[in-house]
């Protein structure tokens, strides 16, 4: 969905939002009903009295007088008149005549009320909206259709209701009432809308400030993160809401735990290299020592390669060196490096770069790179070396002419003493070991290593990732 915020701070301000304003919808349809009736109730008490005021003065004034009278206490909602018959020939509000009769000092008889649709005014005439049909049957339907509809109105309560009121006079006549309700007022709605709308900024920034100064550590803790999985190590304070802080205090144990390894790693692969240099080297001086021959030289060829396999399978083990993280430039170490390799006769191609500033190991990087660019080299005769930046990462790339390596094989080239070349001869291959800890080198700042295909197929590139 893309209206719904990524970010907590947006989802919590959002549902906020929602939830506030359907419980104010609720709350304003409710009282919108309560009012309207409160102010319907108001408006009938003050109609029944001014009516029985009006009564109560015409049939005390004498006749010339009472026109006058009525003029004075009419108004465009409520009529009143004098008429010989009564304009409600049956009572049909009970209530409302007891209360008049009681107030007026008159009969039930003498009053007759009822409250009804004016039917009149908003239900629609239907000679004039209608044409006449000379079918029979087209009439009939015709007619029944507009029965539906003025049933559905009155239902529906579109139609007002109107007071109607008739009194006996003591001279004979009636005192006829007709009063329409009051056209309901919306002044209150745009008062409670601003109430709301302004409710609902101050809840939204109320709760933005708060979550921020929640998340705020979720965020350092982010960064932490980021920076570890970089080999970089960084201490969170732990500050905010107990929960956040507990997260924080386990980041920084399991960071304290892994760097206790790491050190143990350490010490034991140097004493481990000690260990096997030393045995090694008294062995080829005791080897050297011996008459000249073939089994001489089978013997230290043997100690040779096994002293490049040991020492290659610490460099693995080793996966990092213990290089302090500093800012380097990718490019200048890239030229830099592929002047070194030019110089010693490969055939290697670097591309001119813009500065690309890392955080990171550059001797390290430098590491995994040469690794890479030597393969290239022995593999495919030469190496075309180039460097592009993105918003969030820098690519290295390095193509080659080679054979290439078969898709299904680009991920296994990078297991520990893998080759695809299996005769082990050092002439055709190293010991498996190149790739395994140039990945290792790059993961442990947070980078990846990705094998293609060549132009057209032919080929290798090696794409080096690694972020800014």
């Amino acid at each position: 969905m893309k209206l719904w915020p990524r970010r907590a701070g947006g989802q919590l301000a959002l549902l906020l939002i929602l939830v506030l304003l359907v419980a104010q919808i609720i709350t304003i349809v409710i009282l919108a009903g309560e009012r309207q009736g409160a102010l319907r109730s108001a408006s009938l008490e003050h109609v029944l009295q001014r009516v029985a005021d009006g009564y109560t003065l015409a049939d005390t004034t004498d006749p010339d007088r009472q026109e006058r009278i009525l003029r004075a206490l009419s108004s465009p909602t409520l009529r009143l008149s004098i008429d010989p018959a009564p304009y409600l020939t049956e009572d049909r509000a009970s209530g409302m005549t007891r209360r008049l009769a009681e107030e007026l000092g008159l009969s039930v008889e003498q009053v007759r009320t009822a409250m009804e649709a004016d039917e009149d005014d908003c239900l629609a005439d239907r000679d004039d909206h209608r044409e006449r049909h000379d079918d029979e049957d087209d009439e009939h339907h015709e007619y029944e259709e507009h029965r539906n509809d003025d049933r559905h109105r009155r239902d529906r309560h579109e139609c007002p209701p109107v007071l109607g009121v008739s009194l006996a006079l003591s001279s004979g006549q009636w005192f006829n009432a007709r009063a329409r309700p009051p056209a309901p007022s919306w002044l209150w709605l745009k008062a409670t809308l601003t109430s709301v709308g302004i409710t609902a900024v101050l809840l939204t920034l109320t709760l933005l400030l708060a979550v921020r100064r929640i998340l705020r550590p979720m965020n350092e803790l982010s960064l932490a993160a980021h920076a570890f999985g970089r080999g970089e190590k960084v201490r969170v304070p732990e500050k905010g809401p107990e929960d956040v802080r507990e997260v924080t205090r386990a980041f920084n144990q399991m960071q304290d735990q892994v760097g206790r390894a790491q050190e143990d790693r350490a010490r034991l692969l140097a004493a481990l290299a000690h260990d096997l240099r030393t045995p090694i080297t008294s062995m080829r001086l005791r080897v050297e020592m011996l008459p000249e021959g073939e089994d001489r030289d089978r013997l230290l060829d043997s100690l040779r390669e096994m002293q490049h396999l040991a020492e290659a399978t610490l460099d693995f083990i080793r996966g990092s060196t213990t290089e302090q993280h500093r800012r380097y430039d990718l490019a200048t170490l890239l030229d830099s490096l592929c002047g070194d390799l030019q110089e010693m006769g490969l055939a290697v191609h670097c591309q001119d770069s813009p500065r690309c500033v890392l955080q990171g190991q550059p001797e390290a990087v430098k590491r995994a790179l040469r690794n890479l660019i030597e393969n290239a080299v022995n593999y495919g005769e030469q190496a075309e070396v180039t460097l592009a930046t993105t918003d969030t990462e820098a690519v290295v790339t390095i193509v080659d002419q080679g054979p290439g390596i078969p898709e299904p094989e680009r991920e296994r080239v990078f297991e520990p003493f893998y080759r695809l070349e299996h005769s082990r001869n050092r002439e055709t291959g190293g010991a498996g070991l190149g790739l395994a800890i140039a990945r290792t080198l790059i993961r442990g700042m947070g980078g990846e290593i990705r094998l293609g295909a060549g132009p057209d197929g032919h080929g290798l590139v090696v794409s080096v990732t690694l972020p800014l």
